[in-house]
């Protein structure tokens, strides 16, 4: 049988030729650059030409080491092409690659400043002249390495791959998809490191005491005379009030509809209920605030209960219930699809139900999964802004029940840790705004707590 290495030697005469044009090409580049290198060290003043933009405005030497640098890595290529390597040709396709996606986003940007430059609206022929335009000079300059790009991907198959190369492919890729993970832990622990300096100064003007336990928010009167006025306890207890209102409401719903859509529903009920569903979630959050606006508050401003005005709590709870739905729906019934079916055959086999089947064998197997769509439910729900500046009052006093029902609590107007620094930080300076920072880190840890507790949960469900 003929090996790999073999069937690469016997290769037609066009990819020799194409082989050998494209190694002397790169071989007379990196030449060039070490003659290049040389002339600078000689001649350094011929950069005064070129030193009109700052970013030339550095020594020869500089420039010297760079072209000596580019020669050693083009003849690196050079010669790995003209030995049939892959590794060289995946460096050119690499390159090539990158030079022709940047010169179209070059492209494009022209032909966006030309067509929305000036102060009169451009013709529908110009800007099709302009477009037309600007992908011919881009075939002009891109058409050979797009050429040269078609090229290179067919004749793979005649390169060579030693195992050690591929090893080390292999160990690229997975350095590569290990930094793509980490890179989302890097963004959060950068927004916390940003967020937390910020909110430094609050922390050591004002005091996390203060800050922690204070139930009055003041900022426009002057530090020092009422180191209480920048306490977030209305903000904290507004938070986790509308949040479990909405849990309360919205939980049950989801985990009900994801039941439904996964065991229950015929196929033509479910491609109804399922588009509905997805589509509460690209509903703006000033739509829901609108319809909290001018639906529920006056429907809420017809229980009779003193000072009601139908903005509030319950307002904001049954906002963000409804805005959790498509999350928490969504998850938990993947989480529920994800069950094996054994289970829930095993169940009907031993004289189960459908109804004991979901609620004893494939719920319990899906608790992972529905604990995690609520936490992220309840995230939405505490990263909630705009509907809840509309619908639940914006009082910055602590929330108390309207009569002695302590049910009225919910009827009362609040105001929620993102709806304070959305509705003061246009205006915040000092301390004040360095408050409003410590505001988004007490957010932060909220949501930090609320996955830790569900880990835990799961966990010890686990064990148990």
């Amino acid at each position: 049988m003929t090996t790999h290495q073999d069937q690469s030697m016997q290769k037609p005469l066009a990819v020799e030729i194409l082989t050998k044009v494209l190694a002397s090409l790169l071989g007379l580049v990196g030449f060039a650059a070490v003659l290049g290198a040389f002339y600078l060290l000689i001649r350094p003043n011929i950069l005064m030409v070129f030193q009109q933009e700052s970013l030339l405005a550095f020594s020869p030497l500089y420039y010297a080491v760079a072209l000596m640098i580019l020669a050693v890595l083009v003849g690196l290529v050079a010669r790995g092409f003209w030995r049939y390597r892959n590794w060289a040709r995946m460096v050119l396709l690499s390159g090539l690659v990158i030079f022709i996606l940047y010169y179209f986003i070059s492209i494009i940007f022209m032909i966006l400043s030309t067509i929305f430059a000036g102060t009169s609206l451009v013709p529908v022929s110009s800007i099709l002249r302009v477009i037309g335009l600007g992908l011919f000079y881009y075939l002009q300059v891109a058409g050979f390495p797009i050429s040269l790009v078609y090229l290179l991907v067919k004749i793979e198959q005649y390169f060579i791959e030693s195992a050690r190369q591929r090893d080390f492919v292999e160990k690229i890729v997975r350095y590569v998809l290990l930094g793509t993970a980490l890179s989302s832990i890097i963004v959060v622990i950068l927004i916390f490191v940003f967020t937390m300096t910020e909110a430094w100064d609050s922390i050591q003007s004002i005091g996390l005491d203060t800050m922690l336990l204070g139930t009055i928010w003041r900022p426009g009167s002057i530090i020092g005379t009422d180191r209480a006025q920048f306490g977030l306890i209305p903000m904290i207890v507004g938070t986790i009030l509308s949040t479990f209102g909405a849990v309360l409401i919205g939980v049950p719903l989801s985990i009900g509809t994801a039941i439904l859509l996964a065991e229950v529903a015929p196929p033509a009920v479910r491609e109804v209920f399922r588009p509905a569903v997805e589509l509460l979630a690209g509903i703006p959050s000033v739509v829901y605030g609108l319809f909290g606006m001018v639906v529920l508050a006056p429907l809420i401003r017809h229980i009779d209960v003193p000072r009601n005005t139908g903005f509030g709590l319950l307002n904001a709870s049954i906002i963000l219930a409804v805005m959790i739905i498509p999350t928490v729906t969504s998850i938990a019934e993947d989480a529920i699809r994800a069950v094996p079916r054994e289970y829930k055959e095993g169940s009907l086999a031993l004289g189960g139900t459908h109804w004991q089947t979901i609620t004893r064998a494939i719920i319990p197997a899906a608790r992972s999964g529905i604990i995690a769509a609520v936490i992220l439910g309840i995230g939405r729900a505490l990263g909630e802004t705009m509907a809840m500046i509309m619908v639940i009052g914006n009082s910055i006093a602590l929330p108390s029940p309207l009569t002695n029902n302590p049910l009225t609590l919910f009827l009362n107007t609040a105001r929620t840790l993102t709806g304070n620094i959305a509705v003061e930080i246009n205006y915040a300076a000092g301390a004040h705004r360095s408050a409003l920072f410590f505001t988004g880190v007490l957010l932060f840890l909220m949501i930090l707590l609320v996955n830790s507790l569900a880990r835990l949960l799961l966990h010890s469900k686990e064990e148990a």
